[in-house]
């Protein structure tokens, strides 16, 4: 079992860990309250007196609308002529000054404080999305853009990604010079009908694009990923239900070092929470078996499996550095989730 010296370092340590996931809440309270809404002169005041408040980095709230326009995703391919029996397109017009996320997960500082990146356009814009039952689906919006950047700048040779979606990272790596072909595996035959129908077309290339129809776990093995030269695994919508696949694909013990997961940094900052939590009643002497009866659901999963992990190991924590190493480490924590 993983043990503490208990000394000053540590309990500062302990204590600036449990008040950055506090700081998170309450910034998270806050922002919340602007975030979707247009921003009048005192709202816009109001926001960046919340991030100096928490010293969130920033140049203002106003994005370059060119972020989004000129991306040759949103330039090129057109979603107005989709009509299925269970996926539809409508035309959404984000008015100028609304507030909304502009990206996923940032960390702050060493401890587990993050943000989302904020701000708005300084003029109408017309997203189209993709609805299924009365719900957006997908949609090229700068956040999903820029948290798959990456995987879309390190795409070379051969290149795989799991999940289809609307193509966007597919439709983006083949446009490099440095991409040959690329390859999908997509488990929805619905979603692979309607990209064949409506949006391969207009991906004007002669590169190969091959979509297998097939379940990501099945084909996440060794001998398939080692085909290509990089892989980019997307096929859940969100943190939600990302942690619950997360966890599938790590329990397989890979991945290889050419792989990397749709925001996984996200993913994995709940994870660290858990262990943090977990590691923190630990240090106070608390009943492990009541934390873990406090969980449910996937956390639950999570936390057991961190019981797993930390009762094999015999080292001596006594240092801030070695606990955030533990907590940070993205080794670490995908060793924890394939226990």
């Amino acid at each position: 079992m993983i043990r503490f010296e208990k000394n000053t370092e540590l309990d500062r340590a302990m204590r600036n860990l449990l008040l950055s996931m506090v700081d998170v809440d309450n910034y998270l309270t806050e922002i919340l309250n602007y975030n979707g809404r247009v921003l009048t002169a005192k709202m816009e005041m109001e926001v960046l007196n919340i991030l100096n408040k928490y010293n969130i980095p920033h140049n203002g709230l106003k994005y370059d609308i060119k972020l989004l326009t000129e991306n040759p995703y949103y330039k090129n391919i057109k979603l107005d002529n989709v009509n299925t029996s269970t996926v539809w397109y409508e035309k959404e017009t984000i008015r100028k000054r609304t507030l909304m996320n502009m990206n996923f997960y940032m960390p702050m500082g060493k401890y587990l404080f993050h943000y989302h990146p904020v701000g708005y356009f300084d003029t109408n814009i017309d997203l189209p999305v993709l609805k299924e039952k009365n719900k957006v689906w997908m949609s090229p919006a700068l956040s999903e853009i820029e948290s798959m950047r990456e995987g879309i700048e390190k795409g070379y040779g051969k290149c795989m990604t799991m999940g289809l979606g609307i193509g966007v990272i597919q439709y983006l790596w083949l446009l490099k010079d440095e991409v040959d072909s690329v390859t999908v595996v997509e488990f929805n035959k619905d979603v692979i009908d309607l990209f064949d129908e409506y949006i391969r077309p207009q991906f004007k290339t002669n590169k190969k694009l091959e979509i297998i129809h097939g379940n990501a776990l099945d084909y996440y093995n060794e001998d398939f990923l080692n085909q290509f030269d990089y892989a980019y695994i997307d096929f859940w919508e969100s943190t939600e239900d990302g942690l619950e696949m997360y966890i599938k694909l790590m329990e397989k013990k890979l991945p290889p070092p050419h792989v990397d997961f749709w925001i996984e940094d996200s993913i994995l900052n709940d994870v660290k929470y858990i262990v943090t939590s977990y590691l923190y009643d630990l240090y106070e002497g608390k009943g492990i078996s009541n934390f873990i009866s406090s969980m449910d659901g996937v956390s639950k999963v999570v936390a057991k499996k961190a019981n797993r992990y930390f009762k094999s190991m015999n080292n001596i924590i006594s240092t801030e550095n070695q606990l955030l190493d533990i907590i940070h480490d993205k080794t670490i924590l995908r060793e924890l989730l394939s226990q």
